[in-house]
């Protein structure tokens, strides 16, 4: 299985007058192109969130309109940036996520690797993540339902420390993530985890899972250091099922 990850767009609506955001749209423009001419073709792409920059309806859907030309499915989680009410709203009508949920939680079962999303927003609206008894019961209980199925979850805050990053720590509470690494060590399915949030590379194990979060997108938000050929590049990673050792990344720099 492949999968494409794309992450924190923080796109503004069609009509915003700022280059910024006319620049993001050509670094999302630039990846979905790169995705739709891979050779084999990705079986899902996900979008690990801060897909917009408000949260706002015309933000939404300046995004659906640039991702509707992806040629494979589209799978999204939300950011601190989204809200999970605004990115419900948006793509609920896709059909994948579950109806009259609290959370922006749900599972994937079209793929040889089970997709199942962590909704990973604090309830406050901070900037932080965090997860509550009931999410982490909610993630146990899915998990469950398949334990033979080899299963990858992706969620928008890494549940993990980025020591390059000026805030490392993602979540408000540092029992959430001991928790939810609890969680995930109960189900040896669990091959991988992708995140987004800091906008740089980086990974660590979760549980004894693999985790990694990647670049932003948005050229202009990106941090770390890279080389100087992908200077003004968008970047996103493509993931290769590999059976026990989990999944292989590569790292993809269209032109935009």
């Amino acid at each position: 299985m492949i999968i494409a990850q794309i992450t924190d767009t923080h796109l503004g609506d069609a009509n915003a007058a700022d280059p910024v955001f006319r620049a993001r749209a050509e670094n999302l423009r630039a990846c979905v192109a790169d995705i739709n001419g891979l050779d084999p073709k990705p079986d899902a792409v996900i979008h690990t969130g801060d897909m917009t920059q408000h949260g706002q309806a015309a933000e939404f859907s300046h995004a659906r309109a640039l991702l509707s030309v992806l040629a494979v499915p589209l799978y999204v989680t939300p950011g601190n940036r989204d809200g999970r009410e605004g990115m419900a709203r948006s793509f609920a009508g896709d059909g994948y996520m579950r109806p009259n949920s609290a959370f922006v939680h749900y599972s994937v079962e079209d793929h040889p690797v089970r997709l199942v999303t962590v909704d990973s927003l604090a309830d406050d609206g901070s900037n932080k993540g965090d997860l509550c008894d009931a999410r982490l019961t909610a993630l146990n209980a899915t998990l469950a339902e398949a334990p033979a199925r080899p299963t990858a979850l992706f969620m928008h805050h890494p549940p993990f420390d980025v020591p390059t990053a000026p805030n490392p720590f993602a979540y408000q509470r540092r029992r959430a993530v001991a928790d939810l690494a609890a969680v995930i060590s109960r189900h040896p399915q669990v091959v991988r985890i992708f995140t987004g949030h800091m906008h740089r590379p980086w990974m660590a194990s979760v549980g004894g899972v693999a985790a990694s979060t990647v670049p932003s997108v948005a050229t202009d938000l990106r941090k770390g250091d890279y080389a100087p050929a992908m200077e003004g590049r968008p970047v996103y990673q493509v993931h290769r099922f590999i059976g026990e050792g989990g999944f292989a990344s590569e790292t993809r720099l269209p032109v935009s």
